[in-house]
């Protein structure tokens, strides 16, 4: 993406997130986005087809940012357990910023679409990157099942889990994100990482 169509996109994630904020995503046209981001009602079509499809994109464009938080290579378990714990209190950060579209998006989105299905994507490719990188695997024994087959279930399990703790967290707008952490942190299987000192 060359450095106009990044400014375009910028624009474009900043008045969608500003907009959908202020009414229902469902009341939004593209052409109110387009001139609330000062470009073309063209150009919001190059970017995305729907405003919900936009709204997805500057969301999850500060969800990948979160990423550069992940463990680097070969980091000690203690370490990668802080470092996945810091980047998961950076997402409930982001989803306190963004409540009101979350809450919206959480109760009236599917498991596939809308922004449950954003979620739970973006949880299930964290997830593959920390395989990656760590070597997160489940440690688990089926009788009978493949270990492949395993890790994906229980890769899945963990991502839609975390939508669904979200979305309940959202119906409880008394806990915080520290307190939220610290029950999140413990319903975590033992070999996912993670810092149970967190919430402290």
């Amino acid at each position: 993406m060359d450095p106009r169509q990044a400014r375009s996109r910028a624009r474009l994630h900043e008045a969608v997130l500003r907009l959908a904020a202020e009414q229902p995503i469902a009341d939004l046209s593209m052409t109110a986005v387009a001139a609330a981001a000062g470009v073309h009602r063209s150009t919001v079509y190059q970017h995305a087809g729907s405003v919900d499809e936009l709204l997805q994109q500057a969301l999850g464009a500060e969800l990948d940012q979160l990423r550069a938080g992940l463990p680097a290579p070969g980091a000690p378990p203690a370490e990668a357990a802080r470092a996945v714990t810091a980047v998961t209190r950076g997402v409930l950060e982001h989803v306190a910023r963004h409540a009101g579209l979350y809450r919206a998006g959480l109760a009236a989105g599917d498991a596939d679409h809308g922004l449950r299905g954003m979620l739970g994507r973006h949880f299930l490719e964290s997830g593959r990157l920390l395989r990656e990188v760590s070597g997160v695997a489940p440690s688990l024994d089926v009788p009978g099942q493949p270990q492949a087959a395993v890790a994906e279930v229980a890769a899945r399990f963990i991502a839609d889990g975390t939508v669904g703790v979200i979305a309940a967290w959202l119906d409880r707008p008394e806990l915080s994100v520290d307190d939220l952490l610290e029950i999140y942190v413990r319903l975590l299987p033992d070999w996912w990482p993670r810092d149970l000192t967190a919430g402290e």
